[in-house]
């Protein structure tokens, strides 16, 4: 249980027990744990446990149960202004940051404006899908249920299945937030914040691509990885001090790659957002539409949760538009998907 125990140290959820997720409130979900974990205790002693470790997607009880102990739905509001830094791949290392207002939304009229990203969890309304792999990442088949009881399906063309004959599932929070407490960051997302916060010299030429590099590649064990790091990075700067900067990306390494269990972020999706994963496109790709195609599941743009009110490097970020900025690419226009190019990797 190492790569759960490292991840959840470091999330924002390190000062919750265990328990209080993975069995909440009620004798019921005690005794099942117990069962369950008498077996755990048999694979962990015959060494029969799979690596990487699958995440329970199965068998969580329901996020209202567990989340939604701390965490209401009614009083989900307004607005949440973010900055996202990130480095290009060439020698200077070159920065981009985007600065955006993530259109959170609520589910409580006496509140504010229903609607936003929460949109999906409103009490008044229901949705449901149907996944066809185990991890949840390709959803061909929604069915959203509104406050006045009208109920609107919307399909894949290959997914030609009956409904019923597949497993529904009622969307809730842990369908986006699958990964709250054991998230094994991406490693640009996490060389990136550490060249933020100047853990990574960005001095170094081409530093953003070496530590990718280092960090992707193939090594036995932890130890093995913390060694070949330094080599290698002490090889690409010679006669450089970068101590620090070796030690910060041998942290990254130990904190979300573990060789011996298989995990990492490749191992285990992570549903919010869209550019390491499918996440929100696993839906909004305009591909899911009703029976007589004149309805769709918006392929979303990039003002449909979240507007950009100013991107790029130095100056350019105190120029604020408040009614939002088309997204300007580094390098040019893609017209692709996130994830075709990015995959974490980038």
């Amino acid at each position: 249980m190492q790569p759960e125990m490292a991840t959840h140290q470091h999330s924002s959820h390190a000062r919750i027990a265990c328990s209080e997720c993975h069995i909440g409130p009620g004798a019921t979900w005690y005794v099942r744990s117990k069962l369950s974990g008498a077996y755990q205790v048999y694979a962990v002693m015959a060494n029969k446990f799979p690596r990487p470790i699958p995440t329970p997607v199965k068998n969580l009880r329901p996020a209202q149960e567990t989340c939604e102990q701390c965490h209401w739905p009614r009083k989900f509001i307004g607005n949440l202004d973010r900055t996202y830094d990130y480095y290009q791949g060439d020698e200077t290392n070159t920065p981009f940051s985007v600065r955006l207002i993530l259109k959170v939304g609520g589910a409580d009229s006496s509140r504010g404006l229903v609607g936003g990203i929460h949109w999906h969890v409103n009490p008044g309304r229901s949705i449901d899908y149907i996944a066809s792999d185990e991890s949840r990442q390709t959803i061909p088949w929604v069915r959203v249920t509104d406050a006045q009881g009208n109920v609107t399906e919307y399909r894949t063309p290959k997914f030609t299945n009956e409904a019923s004959a597949s497993t529904i599932r009622k969307m809730d929070c842990m369908d986006c937030h699958n990964r709250p407490a054991h998230k094994y960051e991406s490693p640009a997302k996490a060389v990136n914040m550490a060249m933020s916060v100047g853990s990574i010299d960005t001095s170094l030429g081409y530093v953003k691509t070496n530590a990718v590099y280092a960090l992707t590649q193939t090594y036995a064990t932890q130890e093995e990885g913390v060694k070949k790091i330094a080599s290698f990075l002490t090889e690409r700067y010679p006669g450089k001090r970068i101590e620090g900067t070796i030690a910060a990306i041998q942290g990254i390494f130990t904190n979300n790659f573990f060789p011996e269990m298989k995990a990492s972020w490749k191992s285990y999706p992570d549903n919010i957002g869209h550019k390491d994963w499918p996440g929100c496109f696993r839906c909004h790709d305009g591909n899911h539409k009703t029976a007589d195609k004149k309805l769709a599941i918006k392929a979303s743009d990039c003002n449909t949760c979240h507007t950009i009110i100013s991107q790029g490097s130095g100056a350019q970020l105190d120029q604020l538009t408040t009614g939002g900025q088309e997204f300007k690419h580094p390098g040019g226009e893609f017209d692709s998907s996130c994830i075709d190019c990015h995959g974490g990797g980038q």
